[in-house]
């Protein structure tokens, strides 16, 4: 009887066992000894730099280093007395010095991006062709650049993996928004959006639509800042239409009631 209640009690323990995902076997590498904060609440308002650090295959290691921008800044002009010579020489010494900065910090390729007339829809990505594995008790450093200072921020983030698990090569956007944090209200029994300031940026239209391809099997892996602690949160994680398992996490409630406008699902 006893070895009967044994099985019993090791298969409940097997069947309470969290599932293995693609993501459990990725590391993600960086400097051990690396100073990080707490992201202070409204301080993105003024910083430069994805939260985008890697595109493609599977790969079992992954360093930390973050795409700088989506689209890349164009160059300055020349100076009014300066020749074409003299503009390319400043030029490299300007590039070659930011490299020397930012190298640590970000990638030195761009976001390969793909462009269409036609606006991408969106609705298409699901959890029907992406599954969203997050990492909240994970902490990797999101790097991010102060406009004014030039300073490179170390903040305390955790991790999300996105992966095609269709048979379909994916168009990802680049013009709306990248992993976006849902809190639970209880009161309504619904998910808002949730971000650490009190302001929303805007997308932009042109005329022509750019976009990632995403092909099968292949993944995305974003940081997302933690928040100053404070009350346990029911959360998940949205992309465009695709959602993670809910997990929690812990918000100071005063970030929470000075956000800029509640948008729910």
């Amino acid at each position: 009887m006893k070895s009967f209640f044994f099985v019993l009690i090791l298969l409940f323990l097997i069947g309470c066992k969290e599932e293995k995902t693609f993501a459990d076997d990725i590391v993600l590498t960086f400097p051990k000894d690396t100073q990080m904060k707490v992201q202070d609440f409204n301080e993105d308002s003024n910083e430069g730099g994805e939260n985008l650090l890697y595109i493609g295959k599977l790969n079992q290691n992954i360093e930390v280093k973050y795409y700088e921008a989506i689209f890349p800044p164009p160059p300055p002009p020349p100076l009014p007395t300066e020749s074409e010579k003299d503009f390319s020489i400043r030029i490299k010494k300007e590039k070659d010095s930011l490299f020397q900065l930012k190298n640590p910090f970000f990638k030195n390729e761009e976001i390969p991006l793909l462009f269409s007339k036609n606006e991408n829809s969106v609705d298409s990505l699901s959890n029907k062709n992406l599954q969203i594995i997050v990492k909240e008790n994970d902490t990797i450093p999101l790097y991010k650049e102060n406009y004014d200072t030039k300073i490179i921020n170390k903040y305390f983030a955790f991790p999300i993996f996105i992966k095609n698990i269709s048979n379909k090569i994916l168009r990802i956007p680049t013009e709306s928004k990248s992993t976006a944090l849902y809190i639970y209200e209880d009161s309504l029994d619904r998910f808002y959006f949730a971000r650490n300031s009190n302001y929303m940026i805007c997308g932009t239209t042109g005329g022509s639509y750019s976009y990632i391809e995403l092909k099968p099997n292949e993944i995305l892996v974003y940081a997302y800042p933690y928040f100053k602690s404070g009350t346990k949160q029911k959360a998940k994680m949205k992309f465009y239409k695709a959602s993670s398992k809910e997990f929690e996490i812990s918000i100071d409630d005063k970030i929470l009631k000075n956000q800029y406008n509640k948008y729910y699902e």
